[in-house]
């Protein structure tokens, strides 16, 4: 399979299932419609308009006829879905900040990146955003450490 038609595909995905997610939020209930549901449809909107702005660019930029070897990424795919799996089990008890400032860097380091400054620069800039827009602004309590 080429590249340019998986990531056609993926993002038609994604798309489709920002539409059922906004759809989805009509059968909340009294007040979460006022709460809950603004917050779901505007991820659900942003998911989708991104989406679909990202397969635009698809559409019209690639004309990239190569294949997609999945076997030369599978090290780096199971180190991702092991990092994945590490942070969904301990971020209950350590808590989002904790968890994410770790799983933050594994990744990128996982990725390929090796500018560790960068790494570090992006994972402050990542926790600060989440916690002024989470915590303060939405009012949303993240887990937090527990033992």
């Amino acid at each position: 399979m080429a590249k340019r038609h998986l990531d056609r595909i993926v993002l038609v995905g994604f798309a489709v299932m920002a539409v059922l997610l906004f759809i989805s939020t009509a059968s909340y209930p009294g007040i979460a419609q006022k709460t809950s549901a603004l917050y779901v449809k505007f991820l659900a909107a942003s998911m989708g308009i991104l989406a679909v702005v990202q397969l635009g660019f698809s559409i019209f930029r690639d004309n990239d006829t190569g294949k997609l070897h999945f076997t030369d990424h599978m090290p780096r795919f199971f180190g991702l879905l092991i990092a994945l799996i590490i942070f969904g089990a301990v971020f209950e008890y350590v808590g989002f900040f904790i968890s994410a400032g770790l799983f933050i860097p594994v990744v990128a380091v996982l990725l390929g990146y090796r500018n560790y400054l960068v790494i570090a620069l992006t994972t402050v800039s990542v926790l600060a955003f989440v916690y002024l827009v989470f915590e303060k602004l939405l009012a949303v309590n993240l887990p937090g450490f527990s033992l």
